[in-house]
C-alpha cells in the first residue's frame, strides 16, 4: 500500500490542507508546534477506520473548536498495484465513497469494503481504538508521544501470526503433544515443585541425609575441636617452655633492675645538683663574711693609726674636740636630711610607678571599650538594616511562581498575537487625494497598514464601502488571542500589579531585600557571635570599668610600657639611694658618738689618749696575733676561689644530670616494668589455659566421639543409597519434562526467526552485536540484548526504547509486506529523545527500510531531518 494524496477540510484545527505527490519511500511532513501534524494522522485514521456515520465523542473530536462544520477527508492510495480513492465526510450529512479496481462503494458498503481490504474489525458502537479495531495500523501508525512505549500489537496480532506462519508453518505439537507435556509435568511434580525444589518422599530423603550429615558435621567438628584443642595445648606448652628456656622473665627482671639503677643514678645526680647549689650559696655567704672581716681589720688598722695620731696631737687637739663634735653633729644632721629626702624620693617613685600602672590599665579599658562600642554600633546598624529589609520583603506579596505563570501567559499571548497578525487581512490605503477612510464611524489612520481579523465594513470617501471577510481560520486565531489576553489579564490581576515588568520588578526587589537581610544577619553574627544582647551587656560592663579608672584622674599620656619601664628604673634608683643614705647616716651617727666620746675623754682626762692609743695598739696586736693581715687576706681570696669552684661544680652537676636524661631513665623504667609484668601475666595465663585444656580434653575423651561418628556414617550410607535411587527417578522426570518443553520453545523460537532476521540489518546500523527479544505469545518487546547482556525493555532509557520500538515496527512491517498485507509506516514526532549521533544512524535505518516500505514522518523539528534525503512538505 502507498499513499499518494491527502486532502483535509475542517477537521479539528485544519481548515484546508492538501498533501500530494507522496513518494514510495521516505516522506517528511513538517510544521510548527500546534500546526496540525498530529491532526493529519487522526484524519487518516478517521478516513480508514471510522464509520462515516459515527457520532458521540468520536464525531465531536473531529470538529474545530466551537464550530459546527462538516469535516472531510479525501485519500488517494495504491493497493496491490491498483489505484483507489477514498472520501469521507462526518457529522453533518455524513458520506462515504470508495472507488478503485472497477469498484465503487458508498455509505456503509464503503466502510465494509475498507475493513475487508485492510483486514480490521470496525467497532460496533462508538469510535475506533487503534489496538482494538485498526489491525496492523494500530501497530504501524505511531501517535505523538507513544514511540518509546510498548508496540501495542493488539488487534494486529492475527495478521502478524498469519504472516509468520506463512514462512515457518504452525507451531508443532497439537493436542497429543500438549497431553504428553502435561503427563511429564505431573510426573515431575511428584518430585519437584514449580521452582524445582524437591518435594514428597524425595524431599524427606534429602532432609534425612541433610540432618544426618549435619550430625556428622557436628561430630566431625567436635573431633576437629578436640584435635584443635590438642594442638592448642601443645602450642601453649611450647610457649611456656620457650619462656623458661629463654629466661624471658629473668631477662625482663634484670632489665628492670638496670632501669631502676639508672633511675637511682639520675636521682643521685639530681641530689648532687641540689647539694652543689647549696654549696655555692654557702660559699657565697662565706665570701661575704670574709669581705666583712677584711673590712673590719682595715678599719681596726685605721683606728689604731688614728689613735696614735690623736695621742700625738692630743695636747693641741683637746680644744678642737668640741669643734669636731659640732662638725660631726652638723654632718649627721645633713646625712639624716639626705636620708629623709631619699625616702621621700622613693615614695614619689613608688607613687609614680603605681600611677603609670593605673594609666596603662585605664588605657586598656578605654581601648577595649572603644572596640566594643564600635562592634555594638555596627551590629545595631546591621540589625536595623536587616529589620528594614525583612519589612520590605514582607510588604511585597507577589511571588516568583506567580510571575513565572504570568510570563508564560505573556509568551502565549505574544504567540497568539503574532499568529493573528500573520493570518489577518492586511490592507494599505493609498488615496489619490485627501479622501478619508473610516470603519464603524471611526477614522482610520492611512499612514499605517490596517490588520483585520474579523468581518468589517470600510467606508471609502468618494468610492463607497469595502466589505472584508477574513478567512483561513482567522476567527479561531482571534478567539485564541482573546483567550490568551484574558488569561494574561487574569494572572496579572492575581499579582496586583499594573504590568508584567512591575510584577517582575517587585519579585526582584523582594529577592534583593531577603538577600540584604541575610547579609546583615551574617554581619551581626560576625560582629556579635554570642548575640546582640550579650554584646550590649559586655559594652555596659566595660563602660563601668573605664569610668572607675577614669575617676582616679589618670593622665592617659603616662599609659605606655616605656613610661612604666622608666618608673620601675626610677623606683630601683630611689631604693638604692635610700639604702646608701641609711648607710651614710649610720656611719655619721657612729662617728658622732665616737667623736663625742673622744671629746669627753680629751676633756676629762688627757692622759686617756695615751691609754686609748695603747689599747688600740694592743687590740690590733691581739687581732693580728689571732690571725695575721696576710692570713686574713688569704682567707678572703680562698673564700672567693671556693665560691667560684662551687659555682663550677654546680654547673658540672647540672650538665651531668642533663647527660643522664632523667626522663629517658623514667621511660626506660616504665617500659621495663611493663615488659616484666606482661611477660609474667602471659606466662601465668598460658600455663592456666594449658591446665584448662588438659581438663577439657580428659572430659572429651570420655564421650566416645569416634564411635558416635562411625554410627552416623553408617546411617548416612544407607540413606544415600535410597536417595540415589529416588534422585535418578526425579532427575529422569525433570529431564523428560524439560526436554519436551525445550522442544516446544525451540519450535516457537523458530516461529520468531523471521522477526530476528528482519531486525538484524537495522540493528547492525545502530547497535552492532545486539538483538531484540519478543514475547512469543504477545509479540511485544521483552528484552534488548547488547554484547550478550540481556536488559528488560522497560528498564532501557527513553531514547533506547524509542529506537528499539521503531526498528521493530519497521521489521514487522517488512514481514507484513512480504505476506502481501498493507504496511505503510507513519511516525508522528518520533525519535525526539535521540542524540545527534544516534539520529544520524537512525537516518540510515530509515533509508534502508524505505527501500521496500513507504514511511511518513510527521515532525516539528525539520532541521533533524534535513539530511535524511527525503522530500519535505510543509503545512
Amino acid at each position: 500500500m502507498f499513499l499518494r494524496r491527502l486532502e483535509i477540510e475542517d477537521f479539528r484545527k485544519l481548515r484546508s490542507v492538501v498533501i500530494d505527490d507522496l513518494q514510495n519511500g521516505l516522506n517528511v511532513i513538517s510544521g510548527d508546534n500546534e500546526a496540525g501534524k498530529s491532526t493529519i494522522l487522526a484524519a487518516l485514521r478517521a478516513a480508514f477506520f471510522e464509520r462515516h456515520r459515527v457520532g458521540g465523542e468520536a464525531a465531536q473530536a473531529m470538529l474545530p473548536y466551537n464550530q459546527n462544520v462538516r469535516p472531510q477527508v479525501k485519500v488517494d492510495f495504491e493497493l496491490d498495484g491498483q489505484a483507489w480513492s477514498l472520501r469521507k465526510a462526518f457529522c453533518q450529512k455524513p458520506e462515504a465513497e470508495l472507488i478503485g479496481a472497477n469498484e465503487r462503494h458508498i455509505g456503509d458498503a464503503a466502510d465494509d469494503r475498507l475493513a475487508e481490504l485492510f483486514g480490521f474489525t470496525p467497532p460496533g458502537r462508538g469510535g475506533s481504538k487503534p489496538q482494538d479495531h485498526q489491525g496492523i495500523f494500530g501497530l504501524l501508525w505511531v501517535e505523538q508521544g507513544l514511540s518509546h512505549q510498548a508496540l501495542g500489537v493488539g488487534a494486529g496480532r492475527d495478521s502478524l501470526s498469519s504472516a509468520l506462519e506463512s514462512e515457518v508453518g504452525q507451531v508443532i505439537g497439537g493436542e497429543r503433544g500438549r497431553a504428553l507435556i502435561a503427563a511429564a509435568e505431573a510426573r515431575r511434580s511428584t518430585y519437584w515443585d514449580k521452582r524445582y525444589k524437591p518435594r514428597g518422599d524425595y524431599k524427606a530423603l534429602l532432609d534425612d541425609v541433610e540432618a544426618l550429615s549435619a550430625r556428622r558435621e557436628e561430630m566431625s567438628s567436635r573431633l576437629a575441636a578436640h584435635d584443635s584443642k590438642v594442638g592448642d595445648l601443645a602450642r601453649k606448652r611450647e610457649i611456656v617452655a620457650r619462656y623458661h628456656n629463654d629466661a624471658s622473665l629473668e631477662k625482663a627482671l634484670s632489665a628492670l633492675d638496670s632501669a631502676q639503677e639508672a633511675m637511682v643514678q639520675a636521682e643521685m645526680l639530681e641530689t648532687i645538683v641540689v647539694n652543689a647549689g647549696r654549696d655555692a650559696t654557702r660559699c657565697k655567704a662565706e665570701t661575704e663574711a670574709a669581705t666583712e672581716r677584711l673590712a673590719a681589720r682595715q678599719a681596726l688598722v685605721k683606728s689604731s693609726d688614728a689613735a696614735r695620731a690623736s695621742l700625738a696631737q692630743a695636747t693641741h687637739d683637746a680644744e678642737d674636740a668640741k669643734s669636731v663634735v659640732s662638725r660631726l653633729e652638723r654632718a649627721t644632721a645633713t646625712t639624716y636630711a639626705r636620708l629623709a629626702q631619699a625616702r621621700a624620693a622613693r615614695s614619689v617613685a613608688d607613687e609614680a610607678l603605681a600611677a603609670v600602672q593605673r594609666a596603662i590599665d585605664h588605657g586598656r579599658a578605654l581601648h577595649l571599650l572603644a572596640r566594643l562600642e564600635l562592634d555594638l554600633k555596627s551590629a545595631e546598624e546591621a540589625d536595623g538594616k536587616r529589620m528594614t529589609a525583612l519589612a520590605a520583603a514582607a510588604a511585597i506579596t507577589v511571588t516568583k511562581p506567580e510571575v513565572d505563570t504570568l510570563e508564560r501567559a505573556g509568551e502565549q499571548l505574544a504567540k497568539a498575537r503574532a499568529r493573528l497578525e500573520a493570518a489577518s487581512v492586511r490592507i494599505e490605503f493609498k488615496p489619490n487625494a485627501q479622501q478619508n477612510v473610516s470603519s464603524d464611524g471611526k477614522a482610520i489612520l492611512l499612514s499605517e497598514p490596517l490588520l483585520l481579523a474579523r468581518d468589517a465594513t470600510i467606508e471609502l470617501e468618494g468610492f463607497g464601502q469595502l466589505v472584508v471577510h477574513p478567512g483561513g481560520g482567522v476567527g479561531d486565531l482571534a478567539r485564541a488571542f482573546g483567550e490568551s489576553e484574558r488569561a494574561f489579564q487574569s494572572e496579572l490581576r492575581k499579582t496586583g500589579c499594573a504590568s508584567f515588568e512591575a510584577a517582575r520588578s517587585q519579585v526582584l526587589q523582594k529577592g534583593e531585600a531577603i538577600a540584604e537581610a541575610e547579609l546583615q544577619r551574617k554581619l551581626i553574627s560576625a560582629t556579635a557571635p554570642r548575640g546582640l544582647e550579650v554584646l550590649r551587656q559586655e559594652t555596659q560592663n566595660q563602660r563601668a570599668l573605664a569610668a572607675q579608672s577614669a575617676a582616679r584622674e589618670i593622665d592617659a599620656k603616662e599609659a605606655s610600657e616605656e613610661s612604666r619601664a622608666g618608673a620601675v628604673e626610677a623606683q630601683r634608683i630611689a631604693l638604692h639611694d635610700e639604702k646608701a643614705a641609711e648607710d651614710a647616716a649610720a656611719q655619721h651617727r657612729a662617728q658622732h658618738e665616737k667623736a663625742t666620746l673622744d671629746a669627753a675623754v680629751w676633756n676629762e682626762r688627757l692622759n686617756a689618749a695615751i691609754t686609748s692609743a695603747s689599747e688600740k695598739g694592743r687590740d690590733l696586736i691581739e687581732a693580728r696575733s689571732k690571725i695575721a693581715d696576710a692570713e686574713l687576706q688569704a682567707s678572703f681570696d680562698a673564700a672567693q676561689s671556693a665560691h667560684m669552684t662551687a659555682k663550677e661544680a654546680e654547673q658540672a652537676a647540672i650538665r651531668a644530670l642533663e647527660r643522664a636524661n632523667p626522663e629517658a631513665a623514667s621511660l626506660a623504667l616504665s617500659r621495663a616494668g611493663n615488659a616484666a609484668e606482661n611477660i609474667r601475666a602471659d606466662l601465668e595465663r598460658t600455663a592456666r589455659e594449658a591446665r584448662d585444656l588438659e581438663i577439657e580434653l580428659r572430659a572429651l575423651g570420655r564421650d566416645g566421639l569416634g564411635e558416635q561418628l562411625s554410627e552416623i556414617e553408617g546411617q548416612i550410607a544407607l540413606r544415600q543409597r535410597q536417595l540415589a535411587t529416588t534422585k535418578a527417578q526425579a532427575d529422569g522426570a525433570r529431564l523428560l519434562y524439560e526436554t519436551l518443553a525445550e522442544a516446544q520453545r525451540e519450535s516457537k523460537d523458530r516461529w520468531l526467526g523471521p522477526v530476528r532476521e528482519r531486525v538484524a540489518p537495522y540493528l547492525r546500523l545502530l547497535h552492532p552485536d545486539s538483538q531484540i527479544v519478543l514475547n512469543e505469545d504477545t509479540l511485544e518487546i521483552e528484552h534488548f540484548v547488547r554484547a550478550g547482556v540481556e536488559e528488560p525493555f522497560r528498564q532501557l532509557s527513553m531514547g533506547a526504547r524509542e529506537q528499539t520500538a521503531v526498528i521493530t515496527r519497521l521489521a514487522l512491517a517488512d514481514i507484513l509486506r512480504g505476506f502481501g498485507q498493507p504496511s505503510i509506516v507513519i511516525l508522528d514526532d518520533a525519535l525526539v529523545n535521540t542524540d545527534e549521533e544516534r539520529l544520524d544512524r537512525m537516518h540510515l535505518v530509515l533509508n534502508k527500510a524505505a527501500g521496500s516500505l513507504q514511511i511518513l514522518i510527521l515532525t516539528c523539528r525539520e532541521k533533524d531531518f534535513i539530511q535524511l534525503g527525503a522530500p519535505i512538505r510543509r503545512i
